[in-house]
């Protein structure tokens, strides 16, 4: 016990002795620490705002997209562009065996869309009911398009949040109507502009049935 405490004791002369290498050793122990404490809270904000910005998207998801075989020596499939098809979304419904959940999107940028008020351009995509359990789309107004809306091909659509700004700037969307190249078709809601991006906003959902037909 004896030889402790002179231990102690020799280690706090020796301290006080070189008062400021002691205190240049000890910040600089302190200053490594805080900086791996910095780093390890910025690398796991940037973790949880970039894991919050995919849920935006969708959990456990994936896209795909018609293409461009790539160049292969001696092939005559060479370069060529494969577009999917409807045959091809049902394929791998009834193949996969993994997918919880799967959507076709059939999608278009020349599309006109025309108010009481004002027009603008946007992308229109024809979907199922079932997209909103594949991608992630919040609400604020009205409801999604359901089953019924796609087998008896109601003129129903998603607006989103620049879209309805647009359209209808300071008026109530819900229950007006728009004309897509032509065509009238009766507004079903609006996406939450808390949650959906701006591009994303910008598009008009509707039923894919209604969208092939017309």
């Amino acid at each position: 016990m004896r030889m402790l405490l002179d231990t102690f004791a020799q280690t706090l002369r020796t301290l006080w002795a070189h008062k400021l290498r002691s205190f240049l050793t000890m910040f600089g122990i302190a200053w490594g620490v805080g900086s791996l404490l910095l780093l390890a809270g910025v690398g796991e904000g940037f973790r949880n705002g970039n894991r919050k910005q995919l849920e935006t998207f969708g959990k456990n998801i994936i896209f795909f997209f018609g293409g461009r075989a790539p160049a292969v020596e001696g092939s005559f499939n060479s370069m060529r562009w494969f577009n999917l098809t409807y045959d091809d979304y049902l394929a791998i419904k009834s193949e996969s065996k993994l997918a919880i959940n799967i959507s076709p999107l059939i999608a278009r940028d020349d599309i006109r869309a025309v108010s009481d008020y004002t027009s603008t351009n946007g992308q229109v995509s024809g979907v199922p009911a079932i997209y909103s359990q594949v991608r992630t789309i919040p609400l604020a107004v009205g409801r999604w398009m359901n089953d019924d809306d796609n087998d008896q091909r109601r003129r129903v659509c998603v607006l989103g949040r620049e879209m309805t700004r647009n359209m209808f700037p300071g008026r109530p969307a819900v229950g007006n109507t728009i004309l897509l190249n032509g065509t009238i078709r009766k507004k079903a809601t609006r996406f939450r502009s808390s949650t959906i991006s701006r591009a994303a906003s910008t598009r008009t959902k509707l039923p894919r049935t209604s969208c092939t037909a017309s």
